[in-house]
């Protein structure tokens, strides 16, 4: 099937008992609209020689990188995913902003995040809903340029590291037959609640 889009960047705070071998996810919400997803894996990838030939071969998940790049990323969600922090600052008498402040210590958390890739295969449409069990994301570099004669769309992306979660797993998906369906898969894994 031929992927043919892409929508609806979901995730929720994901918080493991070690000990217990246990995880569970906090309340799930919508991102921001999506325009791309790169990932790369780290896959160990072991042989076994016997009689001069391969006689097994062992390919395990090490670890990933998720490359998110939203239409917009605000600050709220930049300050969840990195631990940062948001605080009101007055700049005159009237007039209060909100100062995203980053600093040294800041500790971004774990989350579980997923999204949605339409397909289609002899003129019949599915929808791939993926989730990525554990990801932490960091603070994006960025660059901007001036506006020349035309213009050209600047949108900053965010990196995350896919993890494995305590449970061993590091993707889940399905593909369904509608839109509906992979969002309701993707919201009852990620507690997004009715309407998002």
């Amino acid at each position: 099937m031929a992927q043919i889009g892409l929508r609806y960047p979901v995730y929720a705070p994901l918080v493991e008992d070690e000990a217990a071998g246990t995880y569970i996810y906090g309340t799930g919400k919508v991102a921001a609209k999506a325009i791309s997803v790169e990932m790369s894996l780290n896959i160990a990838d072991a042989p076994l020689y016997a009689d001069d030939g391969i006689a097994e071969r062992v390919r395990e998940f090490i670890d990933g990188t998720l490359n998110f790049t939203p239409d917009d990323l605000s600050d709220e969600v930049k300050a969840e995913w990195l631990g940062s922090e948001i605080e009101e600052e007055a700049i005159d008498g009237e007039t209060t902003v909100s100062v995203l402040k980053s600093a040294t210590q800041d500790m971004p958390g774990y989350f579980g995040f997923g999204f949605i890739v339409p397909k289609v295969k002899n003129n019949v449409r599915k929808y791939r809903a993926i989730l990525f069990a554990k990801v932490q994301f960091a603070e994006p570099n960025e660059s901007a340029q001036s506006k020349g004669e035309s213009i050209s769309w600047q949108t900053p992306g965010i990196e995350g590291k896919i993890m494995r979660r305590v449970d061993e797993v590091w993707k889940e998906e399905i593909t369904a037959d509608t839109l509906a369906q992979a969002k309701a898969w993707l919201n009852k894994r990620l507690n997004i609640g009715a309407g998002e």
